[in-house]
């Protein structure tokens, strides 16, 4: 294509070469009613279709969250309840989902199969163009809300799946604080409103606004559609042009107005926390202001910048000082996004209402300090070095964010271009480190107060009880105002919901939808490569990639000779090491000095199943190391400085420990509010499992617990854990534990001295670590402060007498989007659902953001007469199997390819019984799955069990769940 020509409607309007991206970008115009296109075209084997509409609220409803959930639930070519489902599990895609932002709706679909990209494409063309909500209102009751009253008696409660999503959503205090904010920085603006809805005025919306909202703002006059990857762009733009032919040009772009300047403004209000949490010292405050718009995305990198200079790590100087003074425990500078106004905002961390005021004479002295003395360059230059590297070192799924990062510019009609020029930003960035342009922004971010609003949040031991009772007064209010007419008809409507959501779609509706069939598929496991070899006498896996001379390490130190009531402390070091000073640097030094050197350096514990023996784990210490091929030196001195010479017993640690330990429960604290289901899983698997059971003790609750063990004895216990660390440092970073992984275009040379770097035990260790199961089931609560919870139900294959294959992974595809889609999200309202199977044994079902975890509990439990009932009706398995390849083989960044590959190696999962695998997964059978029906009864009666939750929801459980509360 060039500047000019005139493909299916589309006029293209200019042609440019993007070196950065290694890619031609075009920008085309539909010239009937000037929806815009962009299309990078880059060659990329993964194409990315989306369209995205401008979509800046009025009010808090959230309207077009709705919209979002809604126009995917059937339409006019696929008149099926849900094609979105459909898709999730008959397609090879490699990104399905929709996305709503404060001012936009995205709806993006990416695969590498052609022919399935294009049956993603046509049908998400259909559903935003031409949904079904307009003849079906009970997609609107089910995925918004509808008053839930079966009985005229009965009192009424409120019930849909994205009224349940944002009351989870509003237990995430620091999304509170940013809400807050934008209403004091916007408040002549969209962005005031909460986009996605406040449970409080989501019943404000009603079915006729809904539908209006759609016919307004879904027109191509306001969409942006981009294109990414090897497009066969001529079908695409057919295919376009069928559904945009139908609209002609709409002058209302439903521009988003530039906040004009506002005093600095301030709010004061209350979040919850637990009953019997300690309300002290955890009260939230911000600082923040607009600091310009999206025509200035550089300055914004800049800042970020500036903000992880100031407040990066315990070390950095903003951070260091509130944290030294006193006046908080945490630190952190963030930038609001993806606006028209990008916003800068320092929030404190579990701090005292009553210190505002000696946070704002701090934050000053220091940014004068700063200001005096210079700003550190080689910091500055550090973190430039990283943001570079990161750039560099792009992660999956790199077109989504290409397409999110073109938006940021592009939908208030600025280039979108910009959003794809890194090395520009990376050399305005170096330029700035001479010309005072970091000072000049801290200056203006900081020093200058007239515009920097403040938010504070005081915890409440009471809100949640209070926000329940005012929620039951307005349902009680509303019921009140309703006729005997108007009750009938909302139990009615619940009759016809209900009706809806159990009659199943006609096979002539499904037969609509398009789909690939299995000899499309591959039969060999997509497999990244692997050779074996040694360096030095270690043990090697070097999977050879092309990486433009970047160096993926991983490190493997086996710790199957770690006793079990040691593993919390062994996971609390992973934080500690890398953050604290060493034998020839400070803390603040080798920070730096990782910056520079490193791009990517991370520790953590991970421990590696044993197929068919869920007694049996292999626990590894991992080192990840991503670096420039001419910085390997540098960066095996460094890790060796970490490894071997960090020094625990220095008087100057205690306090970093201090403050280390408390932000660390502070996030485990926010991992049980946020993402209870991973953690109830866990706990729940940890009884049947080893590999569980030592992930429970390292990132689960019991983690949590020994963490607030700690906190509350820390003077007389500090001692003992410095011991400890010194002690095990010295003993597990030995090359006789260690087994390396390399992804790049070689090995480099400089691995051949790493054996003398490391000083730990090369004493031989068990090949495994085995572990007591328990036999019994076991019942378990954690009470948190929350308005929906979490459930999981978790068995393990090999305890029930089941035998692993491949068709395992099918049947937990087959229970995720069939079965528990319907039970547990569409019937339940819960915002998610999913069951989780593999090789190392563990099956397990779990609800995300759940009204009823009891009732989902249930429905845990009646799995195996699904399956049963499945596997006696007509119909093929093929689309389950297509879909399930699918989510064997996701997207991964090289780095993330290499460790996926190593686990599985280091587990005993061959690429010999991986192609066994991938072989009875699509050779699977209803035969295969009915076999694992016992597996599926043992789970009513015999399975672990765990929900995480509130007290209302917890109320009717029995005396034989052990209890627990944060």
């Amino acid at each position: 294509m060039k500047q000019g020509d005139l493909m299916h409607g589309f006029r293209v309007l200019e042609v440019q070469d993007i070196a950065e991206q290694e890619a031609t970008l075009y920008t085309l115009e539909f010239e009937q009613n000037g929806a815009r296109v962009l299309w990078l075209d880059n060659g990329k084997k993964n194409k990315l279709f989306s369209v995205a509409f401008k979509t800046p609220p009025w009010d808090d409803t959230g309207v077009f969250h709705i919209l979002e959930h809604s126009v995917l639930g059937g339409s006019r070519k696929y008149p099926v309840k849900e094609p979105f489902l459909y898709l999730l599990k008959s397609s090879m895609n490699t990104f399905l989902n929709a996305l709503t932002f404060s001012d936009k709706t995205v709806y993006p679909v990416s695969s590498r199969n052609e022919k399935d990209f294009l049956n993603l494409v046509e049908v998400y063309l259909d559903a935003v163009f031409a949904p079904t909500i307009y003849t079906e209102p009970n997609t609107f009751y089910q995925e918004g809300w509808h008053y839930e009253l079966t009985d005229a008696s009965a009192d009424p409660t409120y019930k849909g799946v994205v009224f349940n999503e944002m009351k989870g959503a509003f237990a995430d205090v620091d999304r509170l604080v940013e809400q807050e904010l934008s209403k004091l920085l916007f408040p002549d603006t969209c962005y005031r409103f909460i986009s996605g809805g406040d449970p409080v005025h989501i019943p404000e919306l009603t079915y006729e606004d809904f539908v209006n909202t759609h016919k307004e703002y879904y027109h191509p006059s306001n969409a942006r559609f981009y294109l990414d990857g090897a497009i066969p762009v001529e079908r695409v733009l057919a295919m376009m042009e069928q559904y945009l032919s139908d609209y002609d040009r709409n002058p209302d772009q439903h521009d988003i107005p530039l906040q004009q300047p506002t005093k600095a403004a301030r709010y004061s209000g209350t979040y919850a926390l637990g009953a019997e949490e300690d309300p002290t010292e955890r009260t939230q405050i911000a600082f923040g202001k607009i600091m310009g718009d999206f025509s200035e995305r550089p300055k914004f990198y800049a800042l970020a910048v500036l903000g992880s200079y100031l407040t990066g790590s315990n070390e950095s100087p903003l951070k260091k000082a509130i944290l030294e003074a006193g006046l908080g425990q945490d630190a952190f500078i963030s930038i609001g996004q993806h606006v028209a106004q990008p916003y800068v905002y320092l929030q404190v961390c579990n701090t005292e209402a009553e210190r505002i005021n000696d946070l704002k004479k701090l934050i000053k002295e220091v940014v004068k300090k700063q200001l005096s003395d210079g700003l550190d360059r080689d910091e500055l230059e550090a973190i430039v070095n990283h943001f570079a590297f990161v750039l560099l070192d792009k992660q999956e799924p790199m077109a989504i964010a290409r397409n999110i990062e073109v938006l940021s510019t592009w939908l208030y009609d600025g280039d979108p271009a910009q959003a794809l020029r890194d090395k520009s930003v990376v050399t305005l960035l170096r330029d700035s480190l001479d010309n005072g342009y970091y000072a000049e922004l801290l200056e203006e971010f900081l020093l200058d107060d007239n515009q920097l609003s403040e938010v504070c949040l005081i915890p409440s031991c009471t809100k949640q009880e209070e926000e329940a009772k005012e929620e039951a007064d307005r349902l009680r209010a509303a019921k009140n105002t309703w006729t005997a007419e108007q009750t009938e008809e909302i139990v009615q409507l619940n009759r016809r919901l209900e009706q809806w959501q159990n009659t199943p779609d006609t096979p002539e509706q499904i037969a609509t939808l398009p789909t690939l069939t299995l000899d499309e598929i591959s039969p060999e496991p997509d497999l990244i490569g692997t050779e074996f070899t040694e360096v030095d006498g270690i043990p090697v896996f070097f999977h050879k990639k092309a990486t433009q001379g970047v160096v993926h390490l991983h490190m493997y130190f086996r710790l199957t000779d770690i006793a079990m009531e040691d593993w919390s402390k062994l996971s609390f070091m992973t934080t500690l090491l890398g953050l604290l000073q060493t034998k020839h640097y400070s803390a603040f030094g080798l920070q730096q000095e990782l910056k520079k050197q490193i791009g990517v350096f991370d520790l953590d514990i991970d421990a590696l199943g044993v197929p068919h023996h869920p007694e049996r784990t292999r626990p590894m210490f991992i080192v990840t190391c991503s670096v420039l091929e001419s910085n390997v030196d540098k960066a095996l001195q460094l890790i060796h400085e970490v490894l071997n010479c960090t020094d625990f017993n220095a008087p100057e640690t205690t306090e970093a420990i201090r403050q280390l330990l408390l932000q660390e429960v502070d996030c485990m604290r926010s991992d049980l509010l946020d993402r209870g289901h991973r953690l109830a899983y866990r706990h729940a698997s940890a009884h049947i499992n080893a590999s569980v059971r030592v992930d429970e003790h390292t990132t689960g609750f019991t983690y949590y617990q020994w963490l607030v063990n700690f906190q509350e004895h820390f003077s007389e216990q500090l001692d003992d854990f410095r011991q400890f660390a010194t002690e095990l440092c010295g003993k597990i970073f030995g090359a006789g534990r260690l087994t390396l992984s390399v992804g790049g275009d070689r090995i480099p040379e400089e691995l051949g001295r790493l054996r003398s770097l490391l000083h730990g035990d090369d004493t031989a260790v068990p090949d495994y670590l085995e572990l007591p199961m328990a036999d019994a089931p076991v019942k378990e609560l954690i009470q948190i402060p929350a308005a929906v919870s979490f459930a999981a139900s978790t068995d393990n294959l090999y305890r029930c007498g089941g035998t692993y294959t491949g068709a395992l992974q099918v049947l937990s595809n087959i229970l995720t989007y069939d079965y528990l889609w319907n039970e547990v999200r569409v019937k339940g309202g819960a915002y998610g659902c999913g069951c989780k199977a593999g090789i190392r044994g563990s099956i397990g079902m779990t609800s995300y953001r759940d009204p009823a975890p009891l009732a989902s509990l249930s429905v845990f439990h009646r799995a195996a007469d699904f399956v049963r009932q499945l596997c006696a009706e007509d119909g093929t398995l093929d689309n389950y199997i297509i879909s399930t390849v699918a989510s064997e083989e996701p997207l991964l960044p090289l780095r993330s390819a290499c460790r996926s590959a190593d686990v599985d190696l280091l587990c005993g999962i061959t690429p010999k019984l991986q192609a066994q695998t991938r072989a009875e997964l699509l050779n699977t059978t209803k035969e295969d799955l009915l076999a694992f029906c016992g597996v599926l009864d043992h789970m009513d009666s015999g399975a672990m069990q765990c929900i995480i939750g509130n007290a209302e929801a917890l109320k009717d459980c029995g005396d034989d769940w052990i209890k627990y509360s944060l």
